[in-house]
């Protein structure tokens, strides 16, 4: 992938659901980083600027809020739409959407992920490769 390319970043601990997000978006051509963890996530993240982020909001190593922190921290100087994915809303979820909203523009999507939902995120924010 090209430096000056911005990719979309999918980060789910759950393989079934990170693998749907993959399939559509290799169908759409577009450029993307895919994790299983917020850990692996933030090592794949140096150097890039995304487009969109989309995270689980509980992973196993890390809440959604501080990974989004985190990646801002990496690259300062840009701004970082999010879309979390939500299974049941329970306290320790609300908890979390309660500290991400405030940090910037978060669109909360609920499972199970419908594809035509993916498909047009995908299309508004991703940048196909050539």
């Amino acid at each position: 992938m090209l430096p000056h390319m911005k990719p979309i970043l999918v980060i789910n601990d759950d393989n079934s659901v990170l693998a749907e997000m993959v399939n559509i978006l290799r169908e759409g051509n577009y450029h993307h980083i895919a994790a299983s963890s917020a850990s692996q996530a933030l090592t794949l993240a140096t150097g890039y600027d995304f487009t969109l982020a989309v995270l689980d909001l509980k992973l196993p190593d890390m809440d959604g809020d501080e990974l989004y922190e985190k990646l801002l921290k990496c690259e300062e100087h840009y701004h970082l739409p999010i879309v979390a994915l939500v299974d049941s809303m329970d306290a320790d979820e609300v908890k979390v959407v309660n500290r991400l909203l405030p940090k910037g523009t978060v669109t909360l999507l609920s499972k199970p992920l419908k594809r035509e939902w993916l498909e047009d995120l995908f299309a508004r924010y991703g940048e196909k490769k050539s």
